[in-house]
């Protein structure tokens, strides 16, 4: 026996200790009873005995007390004692004894109750008096002869039923000792027999809370133990299946939250968290999601004051509201919906998403830009050309030269807004434009380029060439030539006279790198994210120049590359930028 199963609280130690009490009760009462109804028989039988005797003994008194034969008397009384092993007494009305055995002349009956026998009465009692030297029975009669009562007392020794009582006794206390380690062992195992199977049930359910669905073995020793085995197993099944469908749902939910752009927060009518994402988590710099909990507060969540009251507001007025704001520490736009949401009628909590339209505001003012942009350069070559067309109309300038050169002017500024609104169209063909992909010995086809646009171009910065021989590519020929000489343009355009550029042309395992290095100025660091943008301009004087750009350069060379699958960067050296794109050995990059 494990000492556990001894704990006074447990199921075992009870069903043990009250068998083992039953079964001494029983033991106790059975005995108790055998006991009584033994003894009692015992005595019954001694006492109708000695009564027929006694009876008997009456006749043959009578007649003897008339003719006054008083041997024959003593010879009746003693042969009746012996043969009973007692004692007979005759007394007269007065309780004197008149005749004995043994002999106790002159003696008086003393015993309560007594008299009783002179109104027809039997007296049958227990006699334990200091006259006698063991325990007696006394059975008395009267009888009245010629007109004289007498009373004929009958003493009978009850030892024998005593000491068979006695033994009797010791033989039920050996009983009950004897069959004490047989209920010991009775009560264990069938303590053991109940306990331990719902024991076994009971660890199998604290399991089952834990979140360990097992199965208990049906295989019980009651029809009642198997039909509980059986329930506990089915239960644990539906459990089982109800916390996989339930983790299946989180689970959707989860990924459906996780894979949301857009912040999530869920509370309930008392402002307690119910939800929220890590969206939300990542457009506030909070926690992550994961380690936030349902006690913080929303002023220990949020730091923004306009959202904080938005909430308040949605839950107060339990309506659905819609909100832009600027978070200037991260400088987004958001916008803020929240929902109301009701259960049978009864205000439950609010949702509130949290969109992010920074890319929105960026986009619209990309576009006011564009359009201020293309109205600000096409006016001013427009102008130039209008202005110099009314002055030759006009006449204003009579000499030859004069003319020419107003008509240069118009001549220039018409192939600047040629050349603007190629550039333009430009960007917009190259959203749907379909590659002319062909196999290019790119290494001589960029050296063949820069020979000639050195050529034609009358480049006067020292240009330092570092390509690597037999480089091959799949790409449009006509838009990488458009790209390059755009980077060149820019590199030529900010670098000084004296200066001088590097080109290089390397290779990896799966890319191509083609790098132009120029001694300009440099770009701003809060200018870098900007310049790839349409009509973007940097404005610093070290970019201003005597040739004007459109700033739509850089532009067409970020989309071309990226429609080859490329990509281009920018950053800034010790002296001066290097402007690169990465285009992959394969279609696949």
């Amino acid at each position: 026996m494990k000492p556990k199963n001894w704990k006074t609280n447990s199921l075992f130690s009870k069903l043990f200790f009250r068998f083992i009490v039953l079964s001494l009760i029983i033991i106790v009462v059975f005995g108790l009873i055998i006991i009584f109804y033994l003894e009692d028989f015992l005595y019954n039988r001694r006492e109708n005995e000695v009564l027929y005797n006694l009876n008997q003994l009456k006749t043959d008194l009578k007649q003897l007390l008339i003719t006054g034969e008083e041997e024959e008397i003593n010879k009746i009384l003693s042969l009746t004692a012996r043969q009973n092993r007692g004692q007979i007494w005759l007394t007269d009305s007065k309780g004197n004894i008149i005749y004995s055995y043994p002999g106790r002349i002159d003696e008086r009956v003393n015993f309560e109750g007594y008299n009783q026998i002179f109104n027809n009465k039997l007296l049958s009692s227990r006699v334990d008096s200091a006259q006698f030297e063991r325990p007696m029975l006394l059975n008395a009669a009267a009888m009245e002869v010629a007109g004289e009562k007498y009373g004929l007392l009958f003493f009978t020794s009850v030892q024998g039923i005593n000491s068979t009582v006695d033994q009797i006794q010791k033989i039920m206390l050996y009983l009950a000792l004897f069959s004490a380690l047989p209920a010991l062992l009775l009560a264990y195992f069938w303590a053991r027999s109940i306990s331990n199977p719902l024991k076994n049930i009971s660890k199998t359910a604290e399991e089952i809370s834990r979140g360990n669905f097992l199965e208990i073995n049906t295989s019980q020793n009651t029809k009642e133990l198997k039909n509980l085995a059986e329930s506990i197993n089915d239960m644990s099944k539906t459990l089982a299946q109800n916390m996989n469908n339930l983790k299946e749902e989180r689970n959707k939910l989860n990924y459906i939250l996780s894979g949301m752009e857009e912040g999530v927060l869920a509370l309930n009518s008392d402002r307690e968290i119910i939800l929220l994402n890590q969206s939300f988590a990542d457009l506030f710099i909070a926690p992550p999601a994961a380690e936030l909990n349902n006690q913080q507060e929303i002023s220990e969540l949020l730091n923004n004051r306009q959202v904080i009251e938005f909430i308040e507001t949605s839950m107060q007025k339990k309506e659905s509201r819609s909100l832009e704001i600027k978070l200037p520490e991260a400088e987004k736009y958001l916008l803020l919906h929240s929902t109301a949401i009701f259960r049978d009628s009864k205000f439950w909590g609010t949702v509130i998403i949290f969109q992010d339209i920074s890319e929105r505001w960026r986009f619209e003012k990309l576009q006011s830009d564009f359009v201020a942009n293309v109205s600000h350069e096409l006016r001013t070559p427009l102008s130039s050309i209008r202005g110099a067309a009314e002055i030759v109309y006009d006449g204003a300038v009579s000499r030859k030269k004069a003319k020419e050169k107003y008509l240069n002017m118009i001549i220039e500024e018409s192939n600047r807004l040629e050349t603007m609104v190629n550039k333009i169209l430009s960007i917009s063909e190259l959203k749907t434009d379909i590659l002319r992909r062909t196999e290019i010995n790119f290494s001589k086809f960029v050296f063949n380029m820069l020979q000639d646009y050195q050529k034609v171009n009358e480049v006067q910065q020292e240009i330092d060439f570092q390509i690597e021989a037999g480089i091959e590519i799949n790409a449009d020929a006509d838009k990488i030539k458009r790209v390059i000489i755009n980077l060149l343009d820019n590199a030529v355009k900010y670098s000084p006279t004296a200066g001088k550029i590097v080109i290089k042309l390397a290779e990896t395992d799966l890319s191509v790198k083609f790098i132009v290095r120029d001694q300009g100025p440099g770009v701003p660091e809060e200018e870098r994210k900007n310049i790839w943008e349409r009509f973007y301009k940097v404005n610093q004087k070290g970019f201003q120049s005597q040739i004007r750009g459109s700033g739509l350069g850089l532009a067409i060379v970020k989309d071309i590359i990226e429609l080859h699958g490329g990509r281009v960067y920018q950053k800034n050296l010790d002296s001066g930028s290097e402007f690169a794109f990465q285009l992959p050995k394969n279609n696949n990059f």
